[in-house]
């Protein structure tokens, strides 16, 4: 069994979750993920927020509560993000990956006296066929600054009923997520059409036919 450890900004691991649940550590309650023989332990706290932020929540709880059984079977990605206030102490960030395991951007801390193992990773669903013979889509800048704006509003709205002080840096982590998340769903950048923006703003005109015809009589008549 070997335990992995993260230290490092930029650190990484992906892996498909075979558990999760809390678990009694030396330092208090920690969450457990494991893949395979390997584990990897997050402090309670920033495993909730990032969980919970990934979607994998009890629904009709208040506050919001961690469904831990429902990551499983869940290839997640794990990383250590930049700290602005404490360089030396970086964020966790947890996202639900696709495809396969990119590999870590530097070299994992293993446990002293336990062999390092190949990390799990989840076989791709899209085949490289299947990618070569889809368009790329092209977004317009407008179009990503709407969406942006938007996973930042939604982000601060959720944080703020989640957490009693979500930081700028967990709310930009949180949209840049949920935009790509979004993105890959296929549910962000809905086409505008000319008809819908004159519908939305009632600026339809009138109608030729409905414009008052002119008045007459018949000593006006051309025969």
């Amino acid at each position: 069994m070997t335990i992995l450890k993260l230290p490092h900004e930029g650190d990484t691991h992906t892996a498909l979750i075979d558990r999760c649940a809390v678990e009694q550590g030396k330092y208090g309650d920690q969450v457990i993920f494991e893949f395979g023989p390997d584990r990897l332990y997050l402090p309670k706290l920033s495993a909730d927020r990032q969980l919970l932020r990934c979607g994998f929540d009890i629904p009709g709880t208040n506050p919001p509560q961690v469904d831990y059984p429902q990551v499983a079977g869940n290839t997640l990605c794990f990383s250590r993000d930049h700290n602005s206030g404490a360089p030396d102490k970086p964020y966790w960030g947890i996202t639900i990956a696709t495809g396969d395991a990119p590999p870590p951007r530097k070299r994992m801390t293993e446990v002293p006296g336990i062999a390092p193992k190949v990390p799990a990773t989840k076989t791709t669903t899209v085949s490289a066929m299947q990618k070569a013979l889809t368009p790329p889509i092209t977004r317009s800048r407008q179009q990503v600054a709407a969406a942006y704006t938007w996973c930042l509003q939604t982000v601060t709205a959720a944080q703020a009923a989640a957490f009693p002080k979500p930081t700028p840096e967990s709310i930009q982590s949180g949209a840049a997520t949920l935009l790509i998340q979004l993105e890959k769903s296929g549910l962000l950048f809905e086409p505008i059409t000319l008809a819908a923006v004159a519908k939305a703003l009632d600026l339809t005109p009138p109608s030729q036919f409905e414009e008052s015809l002119p008045e007459y009589n018949e000593d006006n008549l051309p025969f």
